[in-house]
């Protein structure tokens, strides 16, 4: 009997991928993602055309990154069945949307908000890096000037795809998230 109870204990964490209950994070890019590097859990390069701190766009290469902090909203705080493309109506560029849970809105706010003033505090442009799987997908600015309190009640959020193969791609990933 104890060794089935010890069994039971040691297998808690058995049958689950960490990284599958996290496909989706969302983290202040300057004070939780280290500088772009030759290691590091998360990557970014193509077919991004843009990657923080790269100066060469598109990337060359991909690129990792080492994360700092814990991420400010994860795949808890979306709602997985929402994620779809769109297109931007001015650009025509694919756009992947997800909706946020109120856990969600209110982490998002923060994160934000955290953003808005450390960007304010030190004249600089903070960004809000999105994660989906290993890989940064977009890292908006946050305004430190339009938003100075941070983006609060926020119902979705969205981002430019790098193409509409890798809309459907990512939209897949966040439906499993």
């Amino acid at each position: 009997m104890f060794l089935a109870g010890l069994l039971l204990l040691s297998c808690v964490g058995c049958g689950g991928d960490e990284r599958d209950s996290q496909r989706f994070r969302i983290y202040h890019l300057e004070t939780a993602i280290g500088p772009p590097a030759a290691d590091g859990e998360l990557r970014c390069g193509p077919p991004r055309v843009v990657c923080p701190g790269i100066v060469e766009q598109p990337p060359p290469r991909s690129f990792r990154y080492a994360v700092l902090a814990d991420p400010a909203v994860t795949s808890d705080g979306i709602d997985p069945a929402s994620a779809r493309r769109s297109t931007d109506p001015e650009t025509g560029e694919p756009l992947v949307v997800v909706e946020l849970t109120v856990e969600g809105a209110v982490a998002f706010a923060q994160v934000t908000k955290e953003a808005a003033r450390i960007g304010g505090r030190d004249q600089a442009w903070h960004h809000v890096a999105v994660v989906v799987e290993d890989e940064i997908v977009a890292f908006p600015q946050i305004d430190y000037d339009a938003f100075p309190d941070g983006i609060a009640n926020a119902p979705s959020i969205q981002f430019i795809a790098a193409s509409d193969a890798d809309a459907d791609r990512l939209v897949e990933l966040l439906r499993e998230a």
